[in-house]
């Protein structure tokens, strides 16, 4: 004889269409969201997957569901449309009490006994609790990756290379620099040096206005680097403090050529 676990396993396996058809509609009404045919279209497949979900969760233990769960938003349709997660987060909330309440005007929980009908219920709400933290931790993971697509982007930005000619350009250092930061602006230096052949480039640390051992650190790999593509490295604008914590760190930069302004450098560089 089938418990109570498995016939409602069963019956949303078999009903999942009806059940979105029916409280769907209802959920949405209650939100007074207004969706398009194509976004109404996503919520009917996904919570036709999520039931399918919560009737095999009927037959698992609460870890084998929690690691089974991939999200309602999956596929980040709602996410691409912008969609704010709370919004999604209130249609499961609401689609589930809706649910809840047809089961218990159905046959089903009133021809069980009480502790089964409760124990049931509780693995329904744990199967959606499920979705929706997984629902939430998808979103927020693209939302960490989104932030950091958008600091890159903005790194890039801050520190350009600027070409003075066909063989030199300048880079003009500014701000503070994580070491995130750092990391894109020696991508962007190495690239524009091998992408334009350039003979000579100026780094310029006259917008710098903190700095620690790691970004000296970074300075002098840098430097390192860049001597090893034959280019010539030409400071700029280091301050007297900056080029003393260089000297306690042990990374002198006393081989490379080093100016206090770099107007002074353009001057000197171009007239030899």
């Amino acid at each position: 004889m089938e418990n109570l676990n498995q016939k409602m396993a069963n019956y949303f396996q078999d009903n999942q269409t009806l059940l979105v058809d029916e409280l769907l509609p209802g959920t949405l009404n209650e939100l007074e969201l207004d969706y398009t045919e194509k976004d109404l279209n996503q919520h009917y497949d996904m919570l036709r997957s999520l039931l399918d979900r919560v009737a095999k969760s009927l037959l698992r233990t609460d870890e084998e569901t929690d690691a089974a769960e991939p999200g309602y938003d999956s596929e980040n349709y709602f996410y691409a449309q912008g969609l704010l997660l709370k919004q999604t987060v209130d249609v499961l909330c609401v689609f589930r009490l809706s649910l809840l309440k047809h089961l218990r005007n159905s046959n089903l929980i009133h021809q069980a006994r009480v502790e089964e009908g409760m124990e049931v219920s509780e693995q329904i709400i744990f199967a959606f609790d499920a979705a929706i933290r997984a629902t939430t931790e998808n979103y927020n993971l693209l939302k960490e990756k989104e932030h950091e697509e958008f600091e890159r982007s903005l790194n890039y930005i801050s520190t350009p290379v600027v070409l003075i000619d066909d063989s030199q350009a300048v880079v003009p250092l500014v701000g503070e620099f994580s070491s995130e930061r750092f990391e894109v602006v020696m991508e962007n230096t190495l690239e524009k040096i091998k992408e334009y052949g350039l003979r000579v480039l100026y780094l310029d640390f006259s917008g710098i206005a903190t700095f620690n051992h790691v970004f000296i650190n970074d300075i002098y790999n840098l430097t390192q680097t860049i001597e090893l593509l034959g280019t010539r490295t030409i400071l700029t604008g280091i301050k007297t403090e900056m080029a003393a914590a260089a000297v306690q760190a042990d990374m002198s930069f006393e081989n490379l050529e080093t100016f206090g302004e770099l107007r002074h450098a353009l001057d000197s560089i171009n007239k030899k």
